[in-house]
């Protein structure tokens, strides 16, 4: 079995006028401002973390908006917590 021949000459996404879908944009694109829900969720995690509730499970779904305002208010919480430490 032979490999088949192209007819006619590729031609780039971006020699057509558009853009190029495997080309890689150093920049994320912009995120939204947090909603009231994620700004609670987020002082939720600061005051468990500040008083060291490791046994308090994040109580928002996996992988959830929610759940990673909670996670990062936590993890600042700890990190008040440890820098008011005489």
């Amino acid at each position: 079995m032979c490999p088949e021949k192209p007819t006619t000459v590729p031609i780039s996404a971006p020699g057509l006028g558009l853009p190029n879908p495997i080309q890689y944009y150093p920049y994320q694109s912009p995120r939204l401002p947090a909603s009231e829900s994620e700004k609670e969720a987020y002082e939720r995690g600061v005051k468990a973390g500040k008083r060291e509730a490791e046994n308090q499970k994040n109580p928002y779904p996996d992988n959830s908006e929610l759940a990673k305002a909670y996670e990062h208010g936590y993890l600042d919480g700890q990190k008040i917590r440890f820098t008011d430490i005489p």
